[in-house]
């Protein structure tokens, strides 16, 4: 009988649980989306200030895609950072050798470089014909190996580890300034450069986890709130330009647009640009060494061929 008076509170206490453990994933879902879409309304706005747009509608799926993108390329050092501390290994020489400082300062340069890999294949254009001097991603490849077998011949105690030391810190060094060099030098997007991102993040992951110890304090937050801001508009700035649209970037979209007859700018004609942006209003497009944008009207517009290909698209060519 005791058993079967105690159902009905074990029944109610189970559905308070269901229903605290809803309320939590419905608060958390809200709060989720509102920092996807303020990151992408930010990083959205700064990238169309730097081409002379001020109006920006936010109701766009645009937004929504930037905000997810920047909040990947921020969380992801930390993700790696925490991954990092909780390996553990049972055996002792093991636990001694990732306790040096040089075999996770390895790996996180590795990670880095992987994730720089896999980035630069799938979500950036990365120019082939871009002649440069320096080290190539193959050189950097094979700087890697060498390094990783530094790194892992260090478990043997004979080993002298000030090699391990200098291969880790050697294979950072390389990826960072062949970095630095395309992205601030060549100007354009590469595994290194993309790499650069993830390493200089990782850094302030490791920075703040070590000095804060994930507990808000009154009066440390400024320098948190400084490197977010940094964050924000180095990504909206120098990384989220060169990502393809077709995975959410804003990288302008080549094209020929065709002047219908009635046009007071040119009659008839056609002409090669990037589009910006484009609204139920006409397109923002930019050309040549363009750094502002040019609004041409929908109503201005016959059709639009989205490509450079200056030989225009078939149904022209149809007689």
């Amino acid at each position: 009988m005791a058993t079967n008076e105690s159902l009905p509170g074990s029944v109610q206490q189970a559905g308070s649980d269901v229903g605290k453990t809803v309320d939590l994933i419905v608060k958390t879902t809200v709060i989720l989306a509102a920092v996807i879409y303020g990151c992408g309304f930010l990083v959205i706005s700064i990238h169309q200030f730097r081409y002379g747009l001020v109006e920006l509608n936010p109701l766009r799926p645009r937004v929504l895609a930037a905000g997810i993108w920047f909040l990947f390329f921020a969380t992801i050092p930390f993700v790696l950072e925490i991954e990092g501390n909780s390996i553990k290994s049972s055996s002792p020489e093991r636990e001694r050798w990732l306790g040096k400082r040089s075999t996770p300062f390895f790996f996180s340069t590795l990670s880095c470089f992987f994730l720089g890999m896999t980035l630069a294949n799938a979500a950036f254009d990365i120019p082939t014909d871009v002649g440069q001097a320096g080290p190539s991603t193959l050189t950097i490849l094979l700087v890697m190996a060498v390094s990783a077998a530094l790194v892992f011949a260090d478990q043997w105690k004979r080993f002298p580890h000030w090699l391990a030391v200098l291969g880790s810190l050697g294979f950072g060094f390389l990826l960072f300034s062949c970095g630095f060099r395309d992205l601030f030098y060549y100007h354009h997007q590469s595994v290194a450069s993309i790499a650069l991102w993830f390493m200089v993040l990782s850094f302030f992951a490791h920075a703040e986890m070590q000095s804060r110890h994930w507990k808000f304090q009154t009066g440390n937050w400024k320098q948190s709130v400084a490197w977010a801001i940094a964050a924000v508009a180095g990504f909206s700035s120098i990384y989220y330009p060169q990502m393809k649209p077709s995975w959410g970037g804003g990288e302008p979209v080549p094209a020929t647009i065709y002047f219908n007859k009635d046009s007071l700018v040119l009659q008839g004609r056609s002409v090669s640009a990037k589009i910006v942006d484009e609204t139920d209003a006409g397109f923002y497009v930019i050309g040549g060494s363009d750094k502002r944008a040019t609004f041409i009207p929908r109503s201005e517009v016959a059709m639009v061929y989205y490509s450079d290909d200056s030989s225009g698209p078939f149904i022209m060519k149809t007689k």
